[in-house]
C-alpha cells in the first residue's frame, strides 16, 4: 500500500482526539513501529452536529483505502456514532479483506476480539461502595439500553448487589448515553428517590464527570452527600475536581496486543479467538478516599492548565488562518497559508493535503477519485513548503516521494463540504506518544475554504460566459454589435497611437430573403453560418469577425498588409463559389462586400471607417446584382 515495502495495519476509529482513541492508538503505533509495520488510521470527526449532508460526506473517508492491500485491519467500531458508518466499514472488510482483524471493545464474529470483561468489570467498583464503605443505597447510571457493554455493566452491577442481599429499584438504574449530555436526567431521576443514594456509579467517565458537575451545580457536595465514580481512567477523571473514583481500563495495552496478533495470525488469519482485559480500581477524592498521589494531580493538573493555554493560543491562530484563507481564490494560494498555519498542529511532522483529480474543473465528487492529486506538502524538518503537485494512483494513499523507508504512521481525515468529497489531509506526528491530534475546526476551515474557491471559480466561468453572451451573436459565435463596438474602439485607437493601418470590411448577404422565403428560415441561417465560418477561416487570428445584423457582417484587423487586404475578400467569394459549385444546396449561396484599409486619424471613430466599407460593399452589391440581372434592393 505505502510505497516502502513494508507491511500495513489498517485503523478504523471516529474523533481519535477522544481519548480512548488517542490512547489505543499510542500502543498501536508504538507496537506497529517496533515490528516493523506501517499504520493507517482512518479518521472521521462524527455527526456532533447532526448534520445529515456533512456526516455523509464525512464517513466517505471509509471508501478511500484499497481494503485489499492492508495486512491487518484494526475496528473500533463502537467510537462510530452512526450504524451506518459501522455497517459500511465492516461490510468492506468483510467482503474485501482476507488478513487478520482485530476489534476493540466489541464482539465481531470472524474477527479477534479484545474486550473488557463486562461481566466482572465493575466487580471492584460496587464492592468498594459496599465493602469498603458500607453503602446500601447505590445507584448505576449505564449506557444506551441496546449496547452490549452497558448490558453487560448493568448485569454486573445488579448480581452484585444481589450478591450483597441489596434490593434493587426502579429509580436505581438509568440509562445514559456514554457520553456527557444526561447528567441533568439522570440526576433529576436518581434523586427522586425516598432516601438519597449514598453513591452513584457509572459505566463510563464521561457521564461520571456529567453527573458530579450536575450534583455540585445543585449544591450537593460529592464526595461528603453523595459519592461518584466512572469507569475508563480518562485524563478528565484527575483533571476534574473533585478528582474522579474510576476504574482504568489498560487501552495502550489493547492497541500493543492488536498488533500483535496481527503479526501472529498473517498466516492463519481465520483463526480467531476473544481476549479479555481487567479493570483496576482508581480510588480518588470523589469517593472520599484520597488515595492518589497527591503529587500526579498536581503534575497533571499543571499539564492541563498548560495545555488549555495551548489550546487556546491555537484556536486562536485558527481563526487567524480562517482570516487568512478569506482572502484565496485558488487552490494555490490557499496552499501556502495551510503551509504556514500547520505548525501549530501538536507534534505535527508531516503534512499532505490530497484532493481529487482535476478538481477545480470538476468541482463536485461526490467519492475519491481513482487518481488523486498531492496539492500541498509541508515537512517540518525542511522548515517550508515543500512546492509539488503530484498525481498518485488513489490506492497508494501518498505519492512515494513522500513516503520514508522506515515504518510509516499516517493519520488521514476526510476534507469536504457536505457530502461533497474533495480529497482528504493526512498527517505523521513526530512521536507515537502524542498521536492523533486532528483539529475539528482546521479541517472544516480546510474544506469550507475549497468550496468557496470551487464557487469562485464557477462565478468566474458563469461571468465569461455572461459576457460571452453579451458581446456575442448566438447563431454564428461571431461578435455582435455591442462586441464590435468594444473591440472595435480599442482596435482603432490602437492602430492611431502606434500608426498602423486599420482593415475593416463590410460583407452583406446577398438575397437573403429569397433564401428564406423559399427554402425557410432553417436554411436561411445556414446560409449565415456559412458566411461566418467562412469569415473566421479567412481572417487573421487577432481580427474582429462581426455579424452587426440581420445579414450584415464587418471584419475589422489591425496592421494588414495592402496585398493582403485585396485578397482577403476574394478569397471569401472563392470559396463561395466553390461551396455552389459543389451543388450541396438548392440554392446558392453569393455576399457583397467592400473594404478600407488606412492609418486612422486621431480621434477617428470606427463607425467612420464601418461607413466607408459600407458605401464600398453597396457599389459592389449593384455590380454583382447587374451582373446576375436581378433589380437592386
Amino acid at each position: 500500500m505505502f510505497s516502502n515495502g513494508k507491511k500495513t495495519i489498517g485503523v478504523f476509529a471516529e474523533n481519535t482526539n477522544s481519548e480512548f482513541q488517542n490512547r489505543l492508538c499510542r500502543g498501536i503505533c508504538a507496537k506497529a513501529r517496533e515490528e516493523g509495520y506501517n499504520v493507517a488510521v482512518f479518521s472521521s470527526f462524527g455527526n456532533y452536529g447532526q448534520n445529515d449532508r456533512f456526516y455523509r460526506g464525512d464517513r466517505k473517508l471509509y471508501d478511500l483505502p484499497e481494503y485489499e492491500g492492508f495486512d491487518g485491519i484494526i475496528l473500533a467500531l463502537d467510537t462510530m456514532e452512526d450504524p451506518e458508518s459501522r455497517k459500511a466499514v465492516l461490510t468492506q472488510v468483510r467482503s474485501r479483506c482476507s488478513c487478520p482483524v482485530v476489534s476493540i471493545r466489541e464482539i465481531i464474529s470472524g474477527a479477534n476480539n479484545l474486550l473488557v470483561d463486562n461481566t466482572s468489570c465493575m466487580e471492584g467498583i460496587i464492592r468498594h461502595f459496599i465493602e469498603e464503605h458500607g453503602f446500601t443505597r447505590l445507584c448505576f447510571m449505564t449506557g444506551p439500553a441496546d449496547h452490549w457493554d452497558a448490558q453487560e455493566r448493568l448485569k454486573c452491577f445488579r448480581r452484585e448487589m444481589d450478591q450483597h442481599e441489596l434490593p434493587v429499584e426502579d429509580h436505581q438504574v438509568f440509562y445514559g448515553d456514554f457520553w456527557k449530555n444526561k447528567g441533568k436526567e439522570a440526576c433529576d431521576w436518581f434523586l427522586e428517590m425516598e432516601e438519597r443514594p449514598q453513591a452513584i456509579i457509572c459505566a463510563n467517565d464521561y457521564m461520571a464527570l456529567a453527573v458530579a458537575s450536575e450534583l455540585i451545580g445543585r449544591g450537593i457536595r460529592v464526595p461528603e452527600d453523595i459519592c461518584v465514580s466512572g469507569y475508563d481512567g480518562f485524563q478528565d477523571t484527575l483533571n476534574f475536581t473533585p478528582s474522579m473514583t474510576t476504574m482504568t481500563v489498560p487501552f495502550e495495552k489493547m492497541g500493543e496486543k492488536a498488533v500483535e496478533i496481527i503479526k501472529e495470525k498473517q498466516d492463519d488469519p481465520a483463526n480467531v479467538e476473544n481476549y479479555y482485559f481487567e479493570a483496576e480500581v482508581i480510588r480518588r477524592e470523589s469517593c472520599g478516599c484520597i488515595r492518589t498521589n497527591q503529587e500526579e494531580i498536581i503534575l497533571t493538573r499543571r499539564e492541563w492548565h498548560e495545555q488549555i493555554k495551548e489550546n487556546q493560543n491555537r484556536e486562536l491562530q485558527f481563526c487567524y488562518m480562517s482570516i487568512q484563507l478569506g482572502e484565496c481564490t485558488s487552490i494555490e494560494a490557499m496552499a501556502e497559508q495551510l503551509a504556514y498555519f500547520v505548525y501549530d498542529v501538536e507534534n505535527f511532522d508531516k503534512y499532505c493535503l490530497c484532493l481529487c483529480d482535476h478538481l477545480e474543473e470538476k468541482s463536485e465528487f461526490l467519492s475519491y477519485s481513482d487518481t488523486m492529486e498531492l496539492r500541498v506538502f509541508v515537512d517540518e524538518k525542511k522548515g517550508g513548503r515543500i512546492p509539488l503537485r503530484t498525481s498518485f494512483k488513489r490506492e497508494e494513499l501518498l505519492p512515494e516521494g513522500v513516503i520514508g523507508k522506515e515504518p510509516q504512521i499516517w493519520y488521514f481525515s476526510p476534507v469536504h463540504f457536505e457530502d461533497y468529497s474533495y480529497g482528504y489531509e493526512a498527517f505523521r506526528f513526530k512521536e507515537t506518544g502524542s498521536t492523533g491530534k486532528l483539529y475539528l475546526w482546521w479541517n472544516i476551515n480546510v474544506g469550507n475554504k475549497i468550496r468557496d474557491i470551487l464557487n469562485h471559480i464557477k462565478m468566474q466561468r458563469l461571468i465569461v460566459e455572461l459576457e460571452n453572451l453579451y458581446d456575442r451573436d448566438a447563431l454564428t459565435g461571431l461578435y455582435n454589435r455591442h462586441g464590435m463596438k468594444k473591440h472595435g474602439d480599442l482596435a482603432i485607437q490602437a492602430a492611431a497611437e502606434r500608426e498602423q493601418s486599420l482593415f475593416v470590411a463590410s460583407l452583406d448577404l446577398d438575397d437573403m430573403k429569397y433564401i428564406n422565403d423559399s427554402f425557410g428560415h432553417i436554411e436561411g441561417d445556414f446560409a449565415l453560418k456559412t458566411i461566418a465560418q467562412l469569415v473566421c477561416e479567412v481572417c487573421p487570428e487577432s481580427a474582429i469577425a462581426v455579424r452587426s445584423g440581420g445579414d450584415e457582417f464587418i471584419i475589422i484587423a489591425r496592421n494588414i498588409p495592402e496585398a493582403r487586404a485585396e485578397s482577403l475578400l476574394p478569397t471569401i467569394f472563392i470559396k463561395l463559389d466553390t461551396f455552389n459549385k459543389n451543388g450541396q444546396k438548392p440554392y446558392e449561396i453569393h455576399a457583397s462586400a467592400g473594404y478600407v484599409n488606412r492609418v486612422p486619424m486621431p480621434d477617428e471613430s470606427i463607425e467612420r471607417f464601418i461607413k466607408e466599407s459600407d458605401a464600398k460593399m453597396y457599389e459592389n452589391k449593384v455590380e454583382n446584382k447587374t451582373r446576375r440581372g436581378q433589380a437592386v434592393r
